[in-house]
């Protein structure tokens, strides 16, 4: 199984058309033998969050046991919760999907806390972006794992290419931050690999950023993980086994 954690839908036109449909991009999954995606909204970080949500979850609709949504927020508005709460138990979303860099906020405010709480209760994971200082330090998000220690802390990048080396000792340091290598280079690949307990571990490409289907950099990133020098056994586990345990979906089955 090949799961892909980390992947965006393409943002909404003003027509309400899409640049390209979910079928489109599953058919480019299947040239890829990629099983399963999850998928981020892109509007939704400085759009009306709970519009973009219902948009996200109507473009995976077609495509339950392929697609895999995530909702978004912005945690600082009054209801931040209730949204998580709808977005998982009426949309059937599996996690969140925070760009704090990109929306303006620090993880370590106040008002993350309710957040924080709904999720741990719902036992799904946040993902957070880091490697992108201010705001998105990767032991500065971990530090939301001491104080919600039930919360599956996902780190987005892994640290990108400058925090790898955070990311590396966060992972180490609380076992319940996940590290999802994505646009993260192949050397800090594989000393997260070595470092790093290899169930804490996912892998993501940033696909759907490109204007078509076909995105040209996600089948490059699968060619860099392919040719990492790690074992086999742990590229399986990464991109199977790990990311269905933090996505809650024990024993299910895709189909291509």
């Amino acid at each position: 199984m090949r799961i892909d954690f980390h992947v965006h839908q393409p943002a909404r036109r003003e027509d309400g058309t899409y640049p390209f449909s979910a079928a489109e991009y599953v058919a480019y999954m299947n040239e890829l033998s990629i099983d399963m995606s999850v998928i981020f909204t892109i509007d939704g970080f400085w759009q009306n969050a709970k519009a973009c949500n219902d948009y996200l979850a109507e473009w995976c609709s077609p495509f339950p046991d392929r697609l895999v949504p995530f909702c978004t927020v912005d945690p600082r508005r009054r209801g931040a919760a209730e949204e998580v709460y709808r977005c998982v138990t009426e949309l059937g979303m599996r996690g969140v999907k925070l760009h704090n860099w990109l929306q303006g906020f620090s993880p370590l405010e106040a008002f993350m806390a309710p957040v924080c709480e709904i999720a741990s209760e719902l036992g799904i994971p946040i993902l957070f972006h880091d490697g992108t200082p201010p705001y998105a330090s990767s032991l500065q998000i971990a530090e939301l794992a001491v104080r919600h220690p039930k919360l599956k802390v996902l780190l987005g990048h892994a640290g990108l290419h400058d925090l790898w080396l955070e990311a590396i000792a966060a992972g180490r340091r609380h076992r319940n931050v996940y590290l999802c290598m994505c646009s993260t280079p192949p050397f800090a690949m594989e000393q997260i690999v070595a470092e790093v307990p290899l169930e804490q571990i996912v892998f993501g490409t940033d696909g759907g950023l490109f204007h078509k289907p076909q995105q040209p950099y996600v089948d490059y990133r699968f060619q860099e993980f392919d040719l990492l020098d790690i074992p086999e056994e742990s590229k399986t586990q990464i991109l199977g086994p790990n990311a269905i345990r933090l996505l809650g979906m024990h024993g299910k089955e895709t189909s291509q």
